[in-house]
Order: C-alpha cells, then structure tokens, then sequence
C-alpha cells in the first residue's frame, strides 16, 4: 500500500492531469509531466516522475523557456527541503510552500449549520465560482475549467444564507478524499467558516465509508487543519525559474 505521502501527491497530481487531459495539454516526458491551460493561472505545472537531478532541472528549464504559458515546477520532500540549492543552481527561486496534511477519518465532525455547500453544474455557479476563487487565493482558475472537468472532480460554492462566500474542490482518488482550494472571501473570514466547509466535507467523506482524507495547506492556514487533526506530513516547494 502507498504510503499516506504519496497517496497524497498522487490526488492533487491526478487533479492536475485531469484538467490537463480536460484541454489537451497533459503531456508526460522522460523526466517530468507537465499540465497545462492556456487562459488560466492554474494548474500550468511541472513535476518530476523520477529523482531530480542536474539534467532533469536542466530539461525543465529547457519546456518553460519553449512554453509560452508560464509554468511552475512543484517538489515534494521532507521539511528541511534539502534540494533548494540544486533547485537554485538551476536558476529558480522559491515562489510558496505549502505543507502536505493527512487525516484518518473516523468520527463525525460537528456540524454548526451556518453554511451550504452548493455543487457547482451550471455556467451561471461556475462564473460566481470564477469570480470568488482569486479573492482567496489570488491567482485565477477558469470557469471553463469547471465545465470541462466537473463529471470527474466536483467543484463547490460556500452560501451563506443565499450568498455565495467562498469555494471548495474536491477529488475523491483511490479511496481517499483530496480538498482543494477550500477558500473563505475577505469580508467573512475569521468567523469559522473554513472549519465549518472542511466539517462539511469530511463528513461526507465518512458518510461515503471514505478512510482518508489529504490536503495542501499555506502556512497561514494550517492551523484550521490541525484543530480537525490533520497531520503535518511534508513540504511541498513551488519554484519558477529566475527572470
């Protein structure tokens, strides 16, 4: 069985090869996989299917400068991120981090009712979703995105009451649940909301019989994730190359 680590890359790898897919623009090479949208900020990856070394980051270098989508190479490692200086060596910079949570699920979450998770299935709830999106984590993700992928990841709006306040992606992989892109717009933030999205969320997942659920969080978020008992399992190190 994979471990929790890889179970987790493979979810949010799979969402990316999904979208990829969705638009034609999933490509695998030797060293790497790369998925991209031309007209989004996301996913438009890179990430490696073997260990990184010299001539790999010199590949990768090689498809951004021939790309004209801009393209962000995504590592995984452990928290002291070892390989920076060869990452740096090859001309790229850290752009975030994010740090990979896992959960085992078994209890129920409580529930505080304040909010609805609405899938997202027509043009009209894909625009709202394309407008909330970067006001939570700015950089944008295409209402046609929604609509090509939505029979294999389900996308959700956050209302509150009748108003829509924030987003939610979903892929279930395997038999674990991956969240993605769970974000709460300024103005109703601080008040709980995100805990009571990710309740939701888990909640359905056990309901569905589902033992695991994995996560990308920034820093700043982690400690929502914590409270519900995720575990801080890895690093995840996006870089793009220098200027």
């Amino acid at each position: 069985m994979e471990n929790l680590n890889q179970q987790n890359i493979n979810n949010l790898t799979t969402l990316w090869t999904i979208v990829g897919n969705a638009f034609g623009r999933y490509q695998q090479d030797h060293h790497f996989n790369v998925s991209q949208v031309t007209g989004s900020e996301w996913p438009n990856r890179i990430w490696f299917n073997e260990a990184v070394t010299g001539a790999a980051l010199s590949a990768a270098v090689d498809a951004i400068k021939n790309n004209q989508v801009p393209l962000t190479v995504s590592h995984w490692g452990d928290f002291e991120n070892g390989l920076r200086p060869l990452f740096e060596a090859a001309s790229f910079e850290v752009r975030s981090e994010q740090i990979g949570m896992s959960l085992k699920l078994s209890e129920p979450f409580e529930q505080l009712n304040r909010i609805q998770l609405e899938s997202v299935t027509t043009p009209e709830q894909a625009k709202i979703w394309e407008e909330l999106y970067p006001q939570s984590f700015g950089y944008s993700i295409s209402a046609e995105i929604l609509h090509k992928t939505k029979e294999a990841v389900q996308f959700y709006l956050v209302r509150k009451a009748q108003q829509a306040i924030g987003t939610a992606i979903v892929l279930e992989s395997n038999g674990i649940v991956g969240i993605h892109g769970v974000g709460i717009i300024p103005d109703f933030r601080k008040q709980g909301f995100a805990e009571e999205v990710m309740a939701v969320l888990l909640n359905n997942a056990i309901a569905n019989n589902t033992k695991l659920a994995t996560l990308q969080s920034s820093a700043m978020g982690k400690n929502i994730y914590k409270k519900l008992g995720f575990t801080e399992d890895f690093l995840m190190t996006n870089y793009r190359l220098k200027n």
